[in-house]
């Protein structure tokens, strides 16, 4: 059986606007957790090609990863590939007090081992003090609309990050393309990000939000 979108209500502050996310929130997780293995192998394989061509990602010499989770886009052949081109590789961190992210290196050669949450992490203390803007942020999350409004797990994280280690970099997010919704319930505190990159499209959300 198809899974319905929620019903929504106006976007705006407070707590209409968190009523939606979570309910946009379930409905998007939901509907990535019905992707088979094939789907989820042949829609990141599509993604990653169209990040490799992206000169953005060709210059970058850091780059910010993430370790998938839940069905997301596969990063692993990224890694693979930047690690080749040289590129020194972030991957996300919860910080002993899980309150913020921090962003390990990871060295060729280096097993991901289990982290918070069972997400897995770098080992070593190798970590990011901060980005040029040149460097590229790949991003991940549950939804996000065409104007660089992000959805993520709920918890601020990234968008915490955003205004500290990771504020000088380029902003890429990779998603699905049922995962780009007409428009995220936005708050105070919400950062956005600068491309929305999925297996389908390439979307330059700076230049939407110049119009």
């Amino acid at each position: 059986m198809a899974l319905t979108p929620p019903l929504s209500r106006p976007a705006g502050e407070g707590e209409d606007s968190q009523y939606e996310k979570k309910q946009l929130r379930t409905f998007l997780r939901d509907r990535r957790r019905t992707l088979s293995p094939a789907e989820v192998t042949e829609k990141s394989r599509r993604v990653t090609e169209r990040l490799f061509a992206f000169t953005p990602f060709q210059q970058a010499r850091t780059l910010v990863l993430y370790s998938a989770d839940e069905n997301e886009v596969q990063t692993e052949t990224i890694w693979q590939e930047a690690s080749i081109q040289g590129k020194a590789v972030y991957y996300p961190r919860i910080t002993a007090d899980r309150a913020n992210l921090e962003f390990v290196r990871r060295h060729p050669g280096d097993r991901l081992l289990p982290g918070v949450f069972g997400i897995l992490i770098p080992p070593g203390e190798d970590l990011l003090t901060g980005l040029r803007e040149t460097d590229v942020v790949l991003t991940p999350g549950v939804g996000f609309d065409r104007h660089g409004h992000r959805l993520g797990r709920g918890k601020g994280y990234y968008d915490r990050a955003f205004r500290g280690v990771l504020s000088g970099g380029l902003r890429v997010a990779l998603a699905y393309a049922f995962q780009v919704v007409p428009e995220i319930p936005v708050n105070p505190g919400d950062e956005m990000i600068n491309y929305l990159m999925t297996e389908t499209d390439l979307i330059d959300c700076s230049v939407r939000n110049l119009v």
